[in-house]
C-alpha cells in the first residue's frame, strides 16, 4: 500500500468542513477533533486507499489483487 501513497497528500475541504475545522482549532475540543478526523478526513483517506481498475498488463498488477477488497464496504 505504501507504494500507492504519494509523498504529499492534499485534503480538499468544503466551506462547511473548513469552518468545522476552524471551530475545532479555536475550541481545542478533543472530541470534536476526533469526530472531524473520523468523518471528514477518514472518508478521504479511504478514498485515497481505494484501488482503481488496473489492467493485467500494468506493472503494478498482482495476481489476486482484487481478492483483498472483496466483500468490503
Amino acid at each position: 500500500m505504501k507504494e500507492r501513497i504519494k509523498n504529499k497528500t492534499v485534503f480538499i475541504l468544503t466551506p462547511e468542513e473548513y469552518f468545522q475545522l476552524k471551530d475545532v482549532l479555536i475550541d481545542e475540543d478533543k472530541n470534536k477533533a476526533l469526530l472531524f478526523v473520523k468523518e471528514v478526513l477518514g472518508k478521504q483517506v479511504k478514498e485515497i486507499e481505494r484501488i482503481g481498475c488496473v489492467p493485467v498488463f500494468e506493472a503494478s498488477y498482482k495476481p489476486g489483487q482484487k481478492d483483498e477488497f472483496k466483500n468490503k464496504p
